[in-house]
């Protein structure tokens, strides 16, 4: 993998950095409720935002890290990390399945589908190559069948996020609704929204003729900073601090 300039490497560890952080305080409060409520939705959530941030974490020790772990070691790195990017995407499919839609079959069939994508995806590339940031990797069909659930996904969460805040949002203006709560959802929906910018943004780079510019070129800015984007807005919509919470109060009091 060529090296990427040093203001490109501190920005892209400043968006890894701020998704780590987001996956701690936001997974680990998930998860801490689950404990107490052993219910579906936290324990999906929680689990998707952590094992989001441990395949990120091997896929790219596996990139970066092949001359001195070993050509195999390296391979089987980078495989766990995409099987990992598999599983958070289906927990992240439950979660808004359950709470959104456990009733629409559209949905349930959605799931089904986008599940099937990544499982048939992440096998054929298992199959056909190792998992690595080279041309002949993304020609092939099987990283795009496991890829596009993942926009599916995201984009779905994002339009259940956005149209409950616009529904809160007419009942806040006539004093039937929290404005933190109609807040939360907007929060939720635009960090759904950044992640869908980062799977166009890589995507596009990856269908390019040198597959590592979504990391070393000037697609991994855009990417650095949705994470960003992503890493304050979930942050926001489920662990709100204090000042930001008096800051709705006041703002929707003088609407």
């Amino acid at each position: 993998m060529p090296e990427a300039s040093l203001p490109i490497t501190l920005l892209r560890m400043a968006g890894f950095v701020a998704l780590a952080g987001a996956a701690i305080i936001v997974g680990g409060r998930m998860l801490r409720m689950w404990s107490r409520t052993r219910q579906l939705p936290e324990l999906a959530l929680g689990s998707h935002i952590l094992i989001l941030i441990t395949g990120y974490s091997l896929e790219f020790t596996g990139l970066a890290g092949e001359r001195a772990l070993g050509p195999d070691a390296a391979f089987a790195l980078r495989a766990a990390g995409n099987l990992a990017y598999a599983l958070c995407i289906f927990a992240y499919l439950i979660f808004s399945w359950r709470v959104f839609r456990p009733q629409a079959r559209w949905a349930t069939l959605l799931v089904a589908v986008c599940t099937l994508g990544l499982m048939v995806g992440w096998t054929g590339e298992l199959a056909t190559g190792r998992f690595e940031l080279v041309a002949e990797r993304f020609a092939r069909p099987w990283f795009w069948i496991a890829f596009v659930p993942r926009i599916v996904c995201m984009a779905w969460s994002a339009a259940e996020g956005m149209g409950r805040w616009r529904l809160l949002s007419r009942r806040v203006r006539i004093g039937l609704e929290s404005p933190l709560l109609a807040n939360r959802f907007l929060c939720w929906g635009l960090a759904a929204l950044a992640e869908v910018m980062i799977y166009f943004v890589a995507g596009a780079a990856l269908l390019g003729p040198r597959p590592t510019d979504f990391l070393v070129g000037p697609a991994a800015l855009v990417i650095s900073a949705m994470g960003v984007a992503a890493s304050i807005t979930i942050t926001l919509a489920f662990t709100p601090p204090a000042f930001w919470q008096r800051w709705i109060e006041s703002r929707a009091a003088r609407a």
